[in-house]
């Protein structure tokens, strides 16, 4: 495994990508998501990024878990009980 950070040039797909991603998770989460915001350097236009789309997901609160941990794992994600960093979850 490389801990090579890759950086491309600004692709006009990211959005299109970051909106497919949306929908899903609006469909999986419904009023649960009070937002969900594409962030981070593949959200700015024209700008050179690494090749990952950073998606935030806001909740009204952590608890009960299961409330978004269950829809977001029916669509692949994981759970990761040991991130310190509960905002980051």
């Amino acid at each position: 495994m490389s801990d090579e950070v890759m950086i491309v040039p600004y692709d006009a797909e990211w959005p299109i990508l970051f909106a497919r991603l949306g929908c899903a998770l609006r469909a999986a989460l419904g009023d649960v998501a009070l937002r969900i915001d594409h962030i981070g350097s593949t959200s700015v236009p024209g700008l050179d990024a690494k090749p990952i789309i950073d998606v935030q997901v806001s909740v009204a609160a952590f608890e009960p878990l299961d409330a978004y941990r269950g829809p977001l794992e029916s669509l692949g994600y994981e759970f990761r009980a040991d991130n310190t960093e509960r905002t980051k979850r």
